[in-house]
């Protein structure tokens, strides 16, 4: 059974990726395999090992071997998706103590045993906390606006006159803040609102046209682009849980 837990920041998948295309993230990428190795291919260098972190924007293509893992997505406005630069391999010792802290969380799979699971996590990759880093009052307000009107038809111009910026300033700003161009984020924040509507028992189309995609052909091929994924690795024995 596949596990997808949405806690606003971020989206953790358990056990449902299954070798996808290779694919570049919009988010920061951090694989963790339950038991043996795995091999990820990333900017043309092999790397086998248990776990991995991948920056946004990292070409990578991953073989789990059948083992059991779990997938986090980092929004890259987040402290987590910023301190990840570059490729790097987490050691087998840090992955039993990430797999036995989740274990303990699915034991309730509460917002306060999330709490204390992602907690461990973040202190065992080193890691402060995962709150969002936008410092720019003006940028934190255009990400809310964002994620709050995303059935929209939302333009680059429209968004940055919503919070008083030219919208030449707002590009260079929001790319600065947000770690991605404005183009990029937001089709990163359609196509998680598209899974977790589907989760809700929304239907492929519907989800995508809420979501702001033309059709659920045009959200497939974008999925595809971006998460190397096809909408049915999200909709087969699959649990949806929101942590957060």
């Amino acid at each position: 059974m596949t596990k997808l837990y949405e806690a606003g920041n971020h989206v953790l998948i358990f056990a449902g990726y299954t070798d996808p295309a290779e694919h570049r993230h919009m988010a920061a990428h951090i694989i963790l395999s339950m038991a043996g190795e795995i091999t990820v291919m990333a900017d043309d260098k092999e790397y086998v090992c248990r776990g991995v972190m991948l920056p946004s924007g990292v070409m990578h293509q991953v073989e789990t071997k059948g083992n059991p893992v779990m997938v986090f997505l980092y929004d890259s406005a987040t402290n987590v998706a910023k301190g990840i630069s570059h490729v790097e391999c987490l050691s087998a010792e840090v992955c039993d103590d990430i797999t036995a802290a989740f274990l303990d969380f699915e034991k309730t799979e509460t917002e306060e045993a999330y709490e204390m699971f992602e907690k461990s996590f973040l202190h065992h990759i080193g890691m402060g906390n995962s709150t969002y880093c936008v410092t720019d009052e003006r940028v934190a307000d255009a990400i809310t606006y964002i994620r709050e009107n995303l059935s929209e038809k939302l333009l680059c111009q429209n968004v940055a006159a919503s919070v008083f910026l030219s919208e030449g300033r707002f590009s260079h700003l929001f790319r600065e803040q947000a770690g991605m161009p404005f183009a990029s984020y937001l089709i990163y924040q359609r196509i998680i609102s598209v899974y977790g509507e589907i989760l809700r028992g929304k239907s492929i189309t519907d989800a995508a046209v809420a979501a702001g995609f033309s059709s659920s052909a045009h959200f497939a091929d974008v999925n595809h682009r971006i998460f190397g994924l096809s909408a049915r690795n999200f909709t087969k024995d699959i649990v949806f849980r929101k942590v957060r």
